[in-house]
């Protein structure tokens, strides 16, 4: 274990706790000088240690080292970054250099998280961002289903260890209920490269907002799971979660198609048979949602016609 991962979990638990630099030194047998090395490189990155005078280091926000002591799955082989521009473009990588299925990259902050449409996404420490490498047996028209299934997993996962009742948004949301409104608790972003035919790779990425900071600006569209209950999460413990659930889902949907997610997937929709808005590239069409397809398309009922709509965003 490197000493900066040592520091990491040295470090576990509330705001508010202080650990001196001579302390840290003695315990893992280095120099203070080692310490204050890794300490500032970790500070600069965003993690919430700040220093306090002679007394040491002291914790500004719950601090979990979880995810740097995650170790491979029974199917995926993880690769760990304090930091990075997007783990999405790291996973791409990966899968033009030939990696094969079931790599994954996490980072504990990002200073480039995007979804879709190239929005930024706001990627702060104490959130859950990582991407993962799939190489599917089937032709790339089969591929836009994985983001629906994904959600879904993420929502199981998160309903299964924080008990938070998060809901789904088409096509790759998950929402939370707060102070009246739907929040933005998670995202996915799925990309791929590949013919009519086959697929070569799916890359999918998830940002989960676990125990970070949701900053002033974005407090009013989306919430932590940490703001909602008042408790720190292990986010090994969703990414474990996650990967478990996501794993079986995966391998039944490339023998047997998305009809068996189908109604899971809609009775975790967080306003089924309501009025929707979607702007789409083809411009925005309002009806009532009905549900979703074989394809993974929402189907919208507008002027007593079902419509299947493929791509788009629902506007809340």
């Amino acid at each position: 274990m490197s000493i900066r991962v040592k520091l990491l979990e040295a470090f576990d638990g509330q705001p508010g706790r202080i650990l001196s630099g001579e302390t840290l030194a003695r315990r893992f047998g280095v120099s203070r000088a080692a310490v204050w090395k890794q300490m500032q490189a970790m500070k600069q990155v965003g993690l919430p240690i700040e220093s306090s005078g002679r007394q040491g280091y002291r914790l500004q926000a719950p601090f979990d080292s979880s995810l740097a002591r995650f170790r491979s799955s029974r199917w995926a082989t993880p690769h760990y970054f304090l930091n990075t521009p997007s783990t999405q473009t790291l996973a791409k990588a990966g899968a033009a250099a030939g990696l094969p299925e079931g790599h994954l990259w996490i980072a504990e902050t990002q200073t480039k998280g995007r979804g879709r449409l190239e929005r930024s996404w706001e990627s702060g420490y104490g959130g859950l961002w990582f991407s993962l490498l799939l190489r599917p047996k089937m032709p790339a028209s089969r591929v836009p289903p994985l983001t629906l299934i994904a959600g879904l997993a993420v929502k199981q996962a998160v309903q299964k260890i924080s008990r938070v009742d998060a809901k789904l948004k088409w096509p790759n949301d998950l929402l939370v209920h707060r102070h009246g409104a739907w929040k933005k608790c998670a995202g996915i972003l799925t990309e791929m490269s590949g013919q009519m035919d086959r697929t070569e790779w799916v890359v999918i990425g998830v940002g989960l907002n676990v125990n970070n900071t949701i900053s002033k600006d974005l407090s009013e569209r989306a919430a932590s799971l940490y703001g909602l209950t008042g408790k720190a999460g292990s986010r090994a413990e969703f990414l474990d979660g996650f990967l478990r659930i996501f794993h079986g889902a995966y391998q039944q949907y490339q023998k047997e198609g998305f009809e068996p997610f189908r109604r899971a997937y809609w009775n975790n929709y967080f306003a089924p048979d309501q009025s929707v808005r979607l702007v789409t590239a083809v411009g925005p069409i309002a009806g009532i949602a009905r549900g979703v397809d074989g394809s993974g398309a929402i189907m919208i009922e507008s002027r007593r016609k079902i419509h299947a709509i493929s791509e788009g965003e629902i506007v809340l």
